[in-house]
């Protein structure tokens, strides 16, 4: 499915990993202290113990997950064909959010307003209950965690330079559905559930937070690796790269 491109979660767990690099994208960050440190090693990139816009990298996964399982699937932007057409998609307030695909290789556009903080997965994963991950939030803990410990690389770049990213688990939140939705429109809600339009769930993954970027064009790739995951002992792979142009 997706494209003919199998899923890490697909092969955990019969389902499909989202990866929003976004699963996939970006919320957290304390503006000031970033701008004026261009040579530390991870300029640009709000601390994992900071509050931007006065919310953790946890609760900003959180956001990031009610955002993009909010929008219908006709206009997703993990739908979205590389053009950016939906890019912008629900998208308000100091943080924009990058979302990644649902397939695992792809290259992306997207126009973002200047002044925008970026927060974004390089692979993550949700597990809920109306998706068959149990019924309480150490079950849905457990696979989500499960899931993330198999990743043995990441990697992140913005024009050229690399970065860290953070591994960031969520607490217990809940997620609403519209009637077009993308979990319903790729069968990962059990039968049990199905129609349902709200769940409990737990997310984990791997992100990062940038402070807004300079006008102009750039360029912001990240990867993964899972080795030997696949039937035939191969490793996967998913590698993006988000085409980024930061208007007025």
């Amino acid at each position: 499915m997706f494209k003919g491109i199998k899923s890490l979660k697909e092969f955990i767990y019969g389902k499909g990993l989202r990866l929003n690099l976004i699963e996939i994208i970006l919320e957290k960050m304390v503006l000031a202290p970033m701008v004026a440190t261009a040579e530390k090693p991870n300029s640009g990139v709000l601390p994992m113990e900071s509050t931007p816009f006065g919310k953790t990298y946890k609760e900003w996964s959180e956001e990031w997950w009610k955002w993009i399982l909010s929008i219908p699937s006709d206009r997703n932007p993990l739908s979205d064909d590389g053009s950016g057409e939906f890019c912008a998609e629900g998208q308000s307030g100091k943080v924009w959010f990058l979302a990644g695909s649902w397939v695992g290789t792809e290259e992306l556009k997207c126009e973002v307003p200047a002044g925008k903080a970026l927060f974004f997965p390089i692979i993550n994963t949700e597990c809920s209950k109306i998706e068959g991950y149990g019924k309480t939030e150490q079950d849905f803990c457990s696979s989500a965690k499960s899931q993330m410990d198999t990743i043995t690389e990441t990697k992140v770049t913005v024009d050229g330079k690399e970065l860290k990213c953070y591994r960031v688990e969520s607490k217990l939140f809940v997620f609403k559905l519209p009637s077009d939705n993308v979990l319903e429109e790729f069968d990962y809600i059990i039968p049990d559930f199905r129609g349902t339009r709200s769940s409990p769930t737990v997310s984990d993954g791997y992100w990062i937070m940038l402070a807004p970027l300079s006008k102009g064009k750039h360029v912001v790739c990240i990867y993964d690796k899972v080795e030997g995951v696949m039937p035939d002992g191969s490793d996967f792979e998913t590698e993006m790269t988000y085409n980024l142009d930061v208007h007025p």
